[in-house]
């Protein structure tokens, strides 16, 4: 088995190089590497990478095992990742330099725009106008005009910025994973004021409180939520949660919210006050996580186990494990409330399943490298394939694929 020594490199170094090998081995092959540290912000790489990775520490560091799966590493592949529906329009990022908007009724792009030097995922205001996008690859959240995909302003934001957020107030935040902050940014007569605050170690998915004023922030770093006002960036409350927290959720109708765990493969349950409810056993690298509409049940996808759970959330208590797709990376409720589509990055298909009890309803080939799933009203599903580099519509009601968008070529 291959060897790589790491050893007294910075978290990018050692990241690369592992990705580099993972991707030149064959489906199934194994090898290993030597680190100093099997620190947060390596996990969250190679979980993010749908790498699988076995560690032990040893005298002089820790060794990794690592799994090639069968498929390239996640965020490796340029084509679509992300998606948004408003209306009849599709808004979606390439793991590239490009966004584009999608007409739905004639499923034709509209417009593209090369703006990125490599962008990651994006959030649209609830109006429809704004479109944030945030770009790793250059350190910074871009506001654009989300109908003529013009940008309106780059804001610095340190750490390899990935998950944006836009309020209903205009407002864009992003997480920094590897600088440990929060880039708020506020609307001006002049533009955009940027401000970026630390808010703990490797934060990841933010999600915003249910007043509308506050924005929570998973640290999988130090395993705790951390609640942030975004008039002032101030921290106004922080949680102990499960090992590792790094995607959130909020149920609408009591304001509860939840906290994927990825290390210790919990969830948490906590209020919007700060009060712990209860951890309960999810699987190992428990990370996407959503609520159906209704707030009765709630999802997790379990990236190492390739399984999804399903949680009674009146009871707290988990109903169901089922199998899912290998490394569902995106886990989506249909706006409808009867199914979920979770999709399957390193292989070819997505699955649907019914949403109260875990009931496998339909497994529809899409396209390699499924990541993000969008909903429109008229019961279709928009996946993003970044492998196969294309947009699958999935008739849910049919349980089929009727059709793949792809963008121009550059």
């Amino acid at each position: 088995m291959t060897m790589l020594d790491c050893r007294g490199q910075a978290v990018p170094q050692v990241g690369a190089a592992l990705i580099a090998r993972y991707n030149a081995a064959r489906p199934g092959e194994r090898y290993a590497a030597l680190v100093d540290d099997w620190s947060p912000g390596l996990r969250m790489w190679l979980l993010e990478a749908g790498a699988r990775v076995d560690a032990t520490r040893g005298e002089s560091g820790w060794q990794l095992d690592v799994q090639r799966s069968g498929s390239p590493a996640q965020g490796t592949m340029g084509g679509v990742h992300h998606l948004a529906v408003r209306g009849r329009r599709l808004w979606v990022a390439e793991r590239g330099r490009r966004v584009a908007c999608i007409d739905l009724d004639t499923r034709e792009v509209a417009r593209c725009a090369t703006v990125a030097t490599k962008a990651s995922h994006l959030a649209l205001s609830s109006d429809g106008r704004w479109l944030a996008l945030a770009d790793p690859g250059a350190n910074e959240l871009l506001v654009m005009d989300a109908a003529t995909l013009t940008v309106q302003a780059r804001i610095d934001a340190p750490g390899q910025p990935q998950l944006p957020l836009v309020t209903d107030d205009g407002i864009v935040c992003v997480t920094g994973g590897g600088t440990g902050t929060l880039t708020i940014a506020r609307p001006t007569a002049e533009g955009y004021a940027g401000e970026t605050i630390s808010v703990g170690r490797a934060p990841h998915d933010p999600l915003l409180s249910a007043d509308g004023r506050h924005v929570w922030v998973p640290c999988a770093g130090s395993s705790e939520v951390v609640k942030v006002r975004l008039a002032d960036g101030d921290i106004v409350g922080r949680l102990a949660v499960g090992e590792g927290a790094s995607h959130l959720a909020g149920d609408p109708h009591t304001g509860r919210l939840y906290a994927a765990n990825s290390w210790d493969g919990t969830v948490s349950a906590f209020t919007d006050d700060g009060e712990l409810l209860a951890t309960l056993p999810s699987g190992r690298w428990c990370h996407a996580i959503d609520i159906t509409p209704d707030g009765r049940r709630l999802w997790t996808a379990n990236f190492y186990d390739d399984t999804l759970a399903v949680f009674d959330t009146a009871a707290l208590r988990r109903r169901a494990v089922v199998p899912s797709e290998r490394y569902a990376h995106g886990l989506d409720a249909a706006p409808a409330g009867d199914c979920i589509v979770a999709t399957g990055f390193s292989g070819d298909s997505v699955q649907v399943r019914a949403a109260d009890d875990g009931r496998l309803i339909a497994r529809i080939p899409v396209g390699t490298g499924s990541s993000h799933t969008a909903f429109d009203e008229a019961g279709h599903a928009y996946v993003g394939c970044s492998v196969s580099a294309h947009v699958a519509v999935v008739d849910l009601a049919a349980a089929r694929c009727v059709a793949t968008i792809r963008l121009p070529e550059e």
